[in-house]
């Protein structure tokens, strides 16, 4: 069976998915016959290198929220991802344009110094 997942280095979600595929992956009888690809994607390739915002800031401007509900979606993220065993400081977070780590991770897979698993190809490659 292949599965492709594609995600961005940024998205907390991507991650918190990650880490739900690997524990049923890890539960499941055949998962020696299971070849995961891990595509890059970029959630804002128009980004620009990094923001100069909060975190709390680019959501409430990306979906016209107020502050105060922006801040309640990134506690709801990190108590989600709490319950997979993930410690998120979101309210840390600084973000930008992901291209460049997308690169990166691509080279290291490319010299062998990708997570297993998680190789590169032509189109894409692993977000840890």
């Amino acid at each position: 069976m292949k599965v492709e997942i594609w995600s961005d280095v940024v998205c907390p979600w991507c991650y918190i998915g990650k880490r739900r595929f690997e524990a049923a992956l890890g539960e499941f009888s055949q998962r020696e016959a299971v070849e995961v690809t891990w595509r890059s994607f970029e959630l804002d390739p128009g980004a620009p290198k990094r923001l100069e915002i909060s975190l709390d800031e680019m959501l409430a401007k990306k979906y016209a929220m107020p502050l105060v509900k922006a801040a309640a979606m990134r506690e709801q993220v990190t108590s989600v991802a709490a319950e997979d065993g993930l410690e998120f400081h979101l309210d840390r977070a600084q973000s930008g344009n992901t291209f460049d780590a997308h690169r990166l991770i691509h080279l290291a897979s490319e010299r062998g110094l990708g997570a297993p698993g998680e190789g590169c190809d032509a189109s894409g490659c692993g977000v840890p």
